[in-house]
């Protein structure tokens, strides 16, 4: 963007280490911090070809950037940052309240209105869960114990879609979870280096279906979650699906990596789990075994 025309609409243009930066006096109404309660007079961009990228205040660091095409007067970017900001106190509210109704304690910074909310797990995970400016989560923090985990590969998703805390806990276990080796000796409860209890039994599905037949019912308004450990050419993944209504489901497959796939799909659709990893993972679906089954299975056919 020519820096004559970023003048000529009225913003204060200089060059810094990082490239072109502009400030934008706000002349119409300030913005207010609903925390802090302080105003917000001026607003500092970094200009990428014809956008604006918010670096000042904190509390706009973050937001969509701004375009400039088309733009004939100031006040219409001002229109665009009030905007963009009411757009992210209104996302902060709805967040908050979503999760509460998980039963977690929302956190707000005054300074930079991020909202987040720490998440801990009966079998040692703990993790600090994200929203940005435009109302999207991600995994900020992890850890295992004390061990702090790489979030590094972002692990975004749709908090709206968890209808029960249970199944984001089950969500966020299988994005970190990894198995150990399959000859790593198990160690004695009484030389468990910490406190926390063991975890609880496992169930698998032909249990319940052992106990109570394939043809029972699963309530139209109840969660339901699934976990498939599976085994491809040695490596361990761990495919889980939560009920987000109906016959809807929101699936994820994650390896020791992290997240490999993650989106929702219709029951009736699902080719099966076998299937799914044999083509995320361009591989046969001999190639997959179910962890816990004595035989491979096929599925889909």
């Amino acid at each position: 963007m020519d820096p004559q025309r970023l003048s000529e609409l009225g913003l204060t243009v200089r060059e810094s280490d990082l490239g072109l930066e502009v400030d934008l006096d706000l002349q119409t109404v300030p913005l207010v911090n609903p925390l802090t309660r302080n105003f917000i007079h001026k607003v500092t961009f970094t200009v990428l070809g014809d956008r604006l990228v918010a670096i000042d205040p904190p509390e706009l660091v973050g937001s969509a950037p701004l375009s400039l095409v088309g733009i004939e007067k100031l006040s219409t970017l001002e229109d665009q940052i009030n905007a963009a900001f009411n757009e992210h106190i209104l996302h902060v509210q709805r967040r908050s309240s979503e999760l509460q109704a998980l039963g977690l304690d929302p956190r707000v910074d005054p300074q930079q209105l991020a909202l987040s909310a720490e998440v801990q797990t009966p079998d040692g995970f703990r993790f600090v869960i994200g929203s940005d400016k435009r109302g999207n989560f991600r995994v900020t923090q992890a850890h295992k114990g004390e061990v702090p985990l790489d979030v590094s590969g972002g692990h975004t998703f749709e908090l709206s879609e968890f209808r029960e805390r249970d199944a984001l806990v089950g969500y966020l276990t299988a994005l970190f979870h990894e198995e150990p080796p399959p000859d790593a000796p198990t160690q004695p409860s009484y030389q468990r280096r910490d406190k926390s209890p063991p975890a609880p039994p496992r169930i698998t599905y032909g249990e319940v279906m052992a106990r109570f037949s394939a043809s029972a019912l699963v309530p139209p308004r109840s969660s339901l979650e699934l976990l498939v450990e599976l085994s491809v050419n040695g490596a361990v993944y761990r495919f889980a699906a939560a009920r987000v209504a109906g016959r809807t489901f929101r699936g994820l497959l994650a390896g020791a990596t992290g997240k490999i796939w993650a989106e929702r799909f219709e029951l009736d659709e699902f080719p099966g789990v076998i299937p799914l990893v044999a083509d995320l993972l361009g591989v046969t679906q001999g190639d997959v075994r179910v962890l816990g089954d004595a035989q491979p299975q096929q599925q889909g056919d």
